[in-house]
């Protein structure tokens, strides 16, 4: 019987505990002494708790889960691969107790004289181990975790403080951590996801009129090295917050996520956007692919990203290290590459112009032109603001400048026309067309960025406008003899004072400041590229 009870130890099926039946057998009541009948009750409780790990990192983890055919919990698990590299960890860490009772097995074949309590003893030593397993296990189902969610809550496990039990955590996290670090690698170094489970932090979310789209079709079209990608499809990657791992934050999640969008921005095609100054001055440092972004270096980081698998544990400041090591050298590089365009410094001063209303005179035109195509405010409307956005370039003379930027009303639901007065105004859009490499500046999310200052500080100059009108309408009317009250007055002077004031500060010693230190940085590397350039 006790050969039984060893060969119940290493058995995978619930038909394995068919040893149960002796329990109501006359067999138990002849030959067991009472004690020893509450130990085997004792051992088969225990086998029970480690038959239901050993079945799930069967069927999960092994090559054929068909083989445990009665595994009923299965719709109760989520799935993937972090799940699979999950039992996987549970398995080798069931080695020890393997192992164990196979000594057990040879020594109860060398001695006649054998004990339940001895096979008791062994397999209560390993009890904390199973019954820790089996937690995890048990969390996994109840949460139904997958991907990055179930490497956090086994990361959290850490904190116990058991030495043993964190020897036995490091084999199950081990495979984990190992397919956390595959996917930061390829989308980092390769801009590619092979996530068809949407597993990872980092996923593609397209919308379009029927809204999100289905990310497992993307995510395996993704897994191939495409020389070329749409711009369009780079800017639809994000941050999948429900995948992002406590241990990541969201500003290096930013950085992971603008990592990889940088990597796709040179798998674009750009034959049609290259300027020929920039095909002229790249010389034979810089090629058609992401080794012109990585220049060779992307072995040595892949090295970083693999040998952070060497720690028992996630080491969360080695990987934030990592990660701004890289972050660092793309940024450095895409500076180095976005010097090279000559008209950069000039493209940057476009930007100040007239995202940030640096040519005053322009848009005070503008105002001057949107007044008077109509007799009042609630006859503005889109057409009125792209005319007159085009007559006063044209008053200006400022044509040319503005060939890249269009004015136009982004559509609403909402009825603008019958809105409050500034409800056209909040839906303005100022877009930019830029050429490669300017793109790597300005991401969609960046351009919506300086649509929203350009709304703000168009309002301010509205309103200027507008009390500069009431000014005017105050002049005309003291002269018809109808004297204006002077707590009106009043009122429109503190009005003027403060936003004349206000709009001083935001475009002096705000914006102009600023702008000013990028100026300045922008020279110093244009100065410093240069040098390496000719030494």
């Amino acid at each position: 019987m006790i050969h039984d009870v060893l060969l119940t130890c290493l058995s995978l099926s619930r038909k394995g505990i068919s040893i149960r039946s002796f329990l109501a057998s006359n067999v138990v009541e002849e030959f067991i002494h009472p004690c020893e009948r509450k130990i085997f009750v004792d051992i088969l409780n225990i086998l029970g708790y480690l038959n239901e790990v050993v079945r799930f990192a069967k069927y999960f983890g092994g090559i054929n889960p068909t083989d445990i055919s009665d595994f009923r919990e299965v719709q109760e698990y989520s799935s993937g691969y972090y799940l699979k590299n999950f039992a996987k960890g549970i398995e080798s860490a069931l080695e020890d107790y393997y192992n164990e009772i196979v000594r057990l097995e040879a020594h109860y074949e060398k001695k006649k004289t054998n004990s339940l309590i001895y096979i008791y003893n062994t397999l209560e030593s390993h009890l904390p181990v199973i019954l820790f397993l089996r937690k995890l296990i048990t969390d996994a189902r109840m949460q139904k975790l997958h991907g990055c969610g179930l490497l956090q809550n086994l990361h959290q496990q850490y904190d116990h403080g058991i030495v043993h039990m964190d020897q036995i955590l490091a084999k199950i996290v081990k495979p984990v951590k190992l397919v956390f670090y595959s996917h930061l690698a390829h989308w980092m170094l390769l801009g590619m996801i092979d996530d068809k489970h949407t597993e990872f932090f980092i996923s593609f979310r397209q919308t379009g009129e029927n809204g999100v789209k289905d990310t497992s079709t993307r995510s395996q079209s993704s897994s191939s090295y495409l020389s070329s990608v749409a711009e369009e499809d780079i800017w639809q990657y994000e941050i999948n917050m429900a995948q992002l791992p406590r241990f990541v934050s969201t500003v290096v999640a930013e950085k992971v996520l603008f990592v990889g969008q940088t990597v796709l921005v040179f798998k674009m095609d750009r034959n049609k956007q290259k300027t020929d100054t920039w095909t002229l001055r790249t010389h034979g440092t810089f090629c058609d692919d992401v080794s012109e972004l990585w220049d060779g270096k992307e072995a040595e980081f892949s090295k970083m990203i693999e040998d952070l698998n060497d720690n028992d544990s996630i080491d969360v400041l080695r990987l934030e290290s990592v990660i701004n090591e890289i972050k660092k050298y793309v940024s450095q590089r895409l500076s180095d590459i976005a010097i090279i365009e000559d008209d950069l410094d000039r493209q940057m001063g476009l930007i100040k112009d007239f995202y940030l209303l640096g040519r005053g005179e322009f848009y005070l035109e503008f105002l001057r032109q949107l007044h008077g195509s109509s007799d009042n405010n609630s006859d503005t409307n889109a057409r009125n603001f792209t005319r007159a956005f085009e007559i006063a370039s044209n008053v200006l003379g400022i044509v040319d400048e503005l060939e890249n930027f269009t004015l136009s009303v982004q559509k609403t639901r909402i009825n603008l026309e019958q809105s409050f007065e500034f409800g056209i105004w909040q839906n303005l859009h100022l877009k930019y067309q830029y050429k490669w490499p300017l793109n790597l500046l300005f991401s969609p999310i960046t351009v919506e960025r300086y649509n929203t200052v350009f709304r703000f500080l168009l309002i301010v100059r509205k309103l200027q406008h507008d009390l500069q009108l009431v000014w005017a309408r105050h002049k005309w009317v003291a002269k018809t003899g109808s004297p204006v009250h002077v707590r009106i007055m009043n009122f429109r002077n503190h009005l003027t004072f403060f936003m004349d004031n206000l709009q001083y500060y935001i475009q002096v010693d705000v914006l102009e400041s600023q702008y000013s230190l990028l100026m300045n940085k922008s020279t110093y590397l244009k100065k410093n590229l240069t040098y390496q350039y000719w030494a």
